[in-house]
């Protein structure tokens, strides 16, 4: 089976805010992410964070998938969490993780990718997602 792959970034500052991620380095304004022509559903996810952890805090980090591309209505993926002790007392990166799915798609609609902070707001988490279609 073939496989394409869409992507978007952005940084998440408010605890329990959802973020549009809606660029992709250097492109500040890369269009919508739509779902390839030939497209059958979602089959993976890869995702990255880091977060500057201005205050001794812990938090959990959601992406959430929605839009007129994903028929059976939003989705939401937990892709991970972490906390420091000390305020500023240290920096997370975390390596690209890869979570297999099954999500249906229509082909040719958008997808809007969310990131979301939950439990305590860490500061500001840079959030990097990859959607993996099945064509």
């Amino acid at each position: 089976m073939a496989k394409l792959y869409r992507s978007r970034e952005g940084t998440v500052t408010a605890v329990d805010t959802k973020t549009q991620l809606s660029t992709l380095g250097s492109e500040s304004a890369p269009g919508p992410l739509l779902v390839p022509a030939n497209a059958t559903k979602v089959k993976a996810i890869m995702c990255t964070y880091a977060s500057n952890f201005a205050l001794a805090v812990r938090g959990g980090i959601l992406v959430r998938l929605e839009g007129p591309g994903l028929p059976e209505g939003p989705e939401t993926i937990a892709i991970g969490g972490a906390g420091v002790s000390v305020a500023t007392g240290g920096h997370a990166s975390f390596s690209a993780i890869r979570i297999e799915l099954d999500i249906p798609v229509t082909p040719a609609n958008e997808i809007l990718i969310f990131a979301e902070n939950t439990g305590s707001d860490v500061g500001e988490t840079t959030v990097g997602v990859t959607l993996e279609f099945e064509m």
